[in-house]
């Protein structure tokens, strides 16, 4: 992803700890303990504390959990990312993507994935159908989930699908609002 132009300042600013409820102050501290810091995209989201409340676990039950390999997961999120040009979630996914065995070269070769060697089948076939979910998920048809029964059985195609929503919806949050990367 080029990073040529500065991205403007977050239109929504996120909250700090001491501006947050006191209900999600713990998520602060928390955050702030796994980050370094209170990330923005979570401070913003801290504007309506009981989203907040609940993202968390749902984001972990998606992403950090299930019987799909997180490499996959970090490819398909990565792509979704790309598509969407979130440059939060990309960078974010980035870091965690090369921590989860995604190399730097697929990094530089996600945007013409069909034609890189630095992808096998079944990767290829994860970012192919994070880009038809992404592009138009009323036109995913039965050929591309069979295409993916090569590779993944229901409960892990369902698994990879929630991926990809996750990451349209991080990635239509943080761009909505233009919140700075600050992670990854």
């Amino acid at each position: 992803m080029s990073t040529a132009t500065a991205s403007p300042q977050s239109v929504i600013a996120p909250l700090t700890k001491e501006q947050a409820a006191a209900e999600i102050q713990p998520i602060f501290d928390k955050l702030t303990h796994v980050f370094g810091r209170m990330p923005g995209f979570f401070g913003t989201m801290a504007r309506v504390p009981e989203a907040l409340q609940h993202f968390l676990p749902l984001y972990a039950a998606i992403i950090d959990r299930g019987n799909v390999e997180a490499k996959y997961k970090e490819l398909a999120y990565l792509k979704t990312a790309q598509i969407n040009g979130c440059q939060y979630c990309f960078q974010a996914h980035t870091a965690s993507g090369k921590k989860n065995g995604v190399t730097e070269e697929q990094i530089k070769s996600i945007t013409f994935f069909a034609r890189s060697a630095a992808f096998d089948e079944k990767e290829k076939a994860v970012l192919l159908y994070a880009e038809r979910v992404t592009r138009g998920a009323s036109a995913v048809r039965g050929r591309a989930l069979e295409e993916l029964k090569q590779y993944f059985n229901d409960d892990q195609i369902v698994e990879l699908t929630l991926t990809i929503c996750m990451a349209n919806f991080t990635n239509r949050f943080n761009d909505t609002f233009f919140v700075t990367p600050d992670i990854g």
